[in-house]
């Protein structure tokens, strides 16, 4: 099969990293992201994007799932000298590509369970939870193939990835609480690569969407739904100087530097989307964007995060609480542990939540 192409623009990456030098502070990477950066930037300048999906990197972190085959677990934080030796030893073992691949064929073998096994599991999981939550038909999108992705799989002809159907499970669990035909637009921060807008997109074409980020996942999710929406998209090169929304936005995708949502004049829309990105800037920032979400949402707030907060990379923990503080004028109708389709490793503490605006 053919690879859909995804093309590289280093002249729109480099416009980008321009404008971002003179932005507030507030907007900039913030500690945990901050010595990711400048390496991100550097991978993206020497590596075409056609198949940065199964580019087995610890720098494309930044991209969260890129739908790479599965990794062997191993426990965090191993307790005792002994323990820490063999954690040493396997860890080292499992990252090297080749061995970790025969790892997984010996016990594939062993116990007649396939990673093909793994993805229906997932895939008849996600389409029951999202018929029990009256969503949209699993059936009714599939996942492009843009950026080569490694673990693919197949049903009735239409292709999957675990990702996308992380995604379709995000917007199933909010379809317990509303009816998304209510929903004519739609915010995202930090959004990765553009999953859950491609989603959102194929199942809803009219919606609009308003997507910011940082520079460098920015470009990549500017590239990957340019290949896959080639006409939805309002380009940086458009909204960098944009001041107001253009008149009959319907069906379009804005991308926009996560500084511009403060400089917007008339930006509101029905929905705010956020899954796994509030948990990794501090209190002080996520508050900042809090109180203007709060201010410009319509209607409704998803979130996915660590209710918690996270201590990797971070001065100060972002909590459930400084949620409830952005979002005052919300009622918190749902907190419940984030629904993860079974993978090899390790149990999620990530919780959705669901908010309703009440004044």
């Amino acid at each position: 099969m053919t690879i859909p192409s995804m093309k590289d623009d280093m002249e729109l990456l480099n416009l980008m990293i321009d404008d971002s030098k003179s932005i507030d502070s507030i907007y900039k990477p913030t500690n945990y992201w901050i010595k990711l950066e400048k390496p991100f930037i550097n991978e993206l300048k020497n590596n075409t994007l056609q198949d940065f999906r199964r580019r087995n990197l610890p720098i494309l972190k930044f991209l969260s799932d890129r739908d790479l085959l599965p990794v062997t677990a191993l426990p965090d934080n191993p307790k005792g000298i002994v323990n820490k030796i063999i954690y040493f030893i396997l860890k080292s073992t499992i990252t090297n590509r080749k061995l970790n691949m025969l790892i997984k064929k010996l016990v594939s073998n062993y116990s007649g369970v396939t990673i093909m096994d793994t993805n229906m599991l997932c895939y008849e999981l996600a389409k029951e939870y999202g018929k029990s939550n009256s969503a949209r038909p699993i059936e009714d999108f599939s996942a492009s193939l843009v950026g080569n992705p490694e673990n693919v799989f197949y049903v009735d002809d239409r292709p999957y990835t675990l990702s996308i159907l992380h995604c379709y499970c995000q917007y199933a669990y909010c379809c317990n609480f509303m009816k998304f035909d209510s929903v004519k637009s739609l915010t995202e921060i930090g959004g990765g690569f553009g999953k859950q807008i491609e989603l959102f997109k194929k199942l809803f074409p009219n919606m609009t969407f308003y997507l910011f980020d940082i520079v460098p996942t920015l470009y990549v999710c500017e590239q990957y739904l340019k290949s896959v929406f080639p006409d939805s998209i309002v380009s940086y090169r458009e909204t960098r100087e944009m001041k107001t929304i253009p008149d009959d936005p319907q069906g379009k995708i804005f991308v926009f530097g996560n500084w511009k949502i403060a400089e917007i004049e008339n930006l509101n829309y029905d929905m705010f989307f956020n899954s796994a990105s509030f948990q990794e800037v501090e209190p002080k920032e996520a508050l900042n964007y809090l109180k203007m979400i709060n201010q410009q949402t319509n209607k409704y707030v998803f979130l996915h995060e660590r209710m918690k907060g996270t201590t990797e990379g971070m001065l100060e923990k972002t909590v459930l609480q400084h949620y409830i503080e952005g979002l005052k004028d919300f009622k918190l109708e749902d907190v419940s542990n984030s629904l993860y389709l079974p993978r090899i490793h390790s149990v999620s503490d990530y919780s959705y939540s669901f908010w309703r605006k009440s004044l």
